[in-house]
């Protein structure tokens, strides 16, 4: 347990640095973004060009896994087509400017380059997909309507798919904090808002991570699958259905690599888990229809896996173990910066703790779950 608790240790000093410095970053892109509103008009227009556009525009977008669905979907109710959302959708929870840092910080700057020209590609190649898809499904449905009733019945599409997300947006804009000069919005949106969507999955990430780190070598993963596709497919297995943001799957990443998983391994994970989660897909098969889901999911996964196994390939596990930030324990040292940051973390970690009461609630959860169990 001592050595758990190192762990952890460890990990926060490393990225209170990072993380403080992410949470402004994020602060002021949400700032410039609310100021030059013509940027989200582009993500309307139509053709392969919105695809990209919307990858470039959702890869600093300081918007969590919770809040990302409901933007995409106003954005898709605004004009933005299929292909332009869930580029939209991949881009915005596989990196941020939080997960960037934190990922430069421990995993090098290889890796941190690595994973948002990975993310982007992704991005692209699930917006182009699935805009196939839907004009494939588009036609086919036409060619049916037109042969049943000589009507094509994509002439007047139902907007009742997209209530939700303008239900969404009101109540976001009915609920939006009274205005406040620009450093008090800056602080807000990034020590408060942002901060309370990730922090509790943060704070999880970086236990687990710990655990992993200090547990996952005894079980020799390495032998198992290390060196085989089978592992790229394992992290895959992983990181779809489970729900994780970008900023907490890093420290989770760290773990992988040090219990024997490949960087390229561990680079699927980074890139799968916090594009998909169960809640997410079940929306977008009901907004979007099965085939683009699944070619949503396909898009993900294979782009995924291919660039994971190049990243091994290409460089090999060796150049990004040489930059991972887990020294031996002989030879660490924490600086008073570090110190610091880490006391302001845990003092945000519980203010926002207090404002949310995140942790009364997973214990009410648990508590209800615990009773449902033991009733015959």
């Amino acid at each position: 347990m001592t050595a758990i608790w190192n762990e952890i240790l460890r990990i926060l000093n490393e990225s209170s640095v990072y993380l403080l410095v992410g949470f402004l970053l994020a602060g002021l892109i949400n700032v410039l973004l609310a100021r030059y509103r013509r940027i989200t008009s582009l993500l309307t227009a139509s053709g392969g060009r919105s695809v990209v556009l919307a990858a470039i525009l959702g890869m600093p977008l300081p918007l969590c896994s919770c809040s990302v669905l409901p933007t995409a979907l106003t954005l898709r109710r605004q004009g933005a087509s299929k292909g332009a959302t869930a580029s939209f959708l991949v881009s915005v929870p596989e990196t941020d400017i939080i997960s960037i840092v934190l990922t430069l910080a421990l995993l090098g700057p290889i890796m941190a380059v690595a994973r948002p020209v990975a993310a982007m590609a992704t991005a692209i190649v699930t917006g182009f997909v699935a805009n196939r898809v839907d004009a494939w499904a588009g036609g086919a449905r036409q060619r049916v309507t037109s042969g049943s009733t000589g009507k094509d019945a994509t002439d007047a599409p139902s907007t009742d798919h997209l209530e939700p997300a303008r239900g969404i947006h009101e109540k976001t804009v009915v609920e939006s904090p009274p205005k406040r000069r620009w450093p008090a919005r800056v602080i807000h949106f990034g020590f408060v808002e942002m901060f309370d969507d990730i922090v509790g999955q943060l704070a999880i990430g970086i236990i687990l991570a710990g655990v992993i780190v200090v547990w996952l070598p005894g079980f020799r993963l390495e032998s198992i699958v290390s060196g085989s596709p089978l592992t790229y497919l394992v992290m895959l297995a992983i990181g779809i259905p489970v729900y994780v943001c970008a900023t907490a799957s890093t420290p989770l990443a760290v773990g992988l690599i040090a219990g024997g998983v490949s960087p390229g391994a561990a680079l699927v994970f980074l890139l799968a888990g916090p594009a998909t989660n169960i809640a997410s897909l079940l929306v977008l098969g009901r907004q979007f229809g099965r085939r683009v889901l699944v070619g949503y999911i396909s898009s993900i996964a294979v782009v995924s896996v291919i660039v994971g196994v190049l990243f091994d390939r290409l460089l090999g596990p060796a150049t990004v173990m040489s930059q991972l930030s887990m020294p031996p324990m002989a030879e660490e040292t924490t600086s008073v910066i570090q110190i610091v940051a880490s006391i302001v973390f845990v003092t945000l970690l519980v203010l926002s703790f207090r404002r949310t009461r995140q942790p009364l609630r997973w214990i009410a959860k648990f508590a209800t779950r615990f009773r449902l169990s033991d009733n015959p």
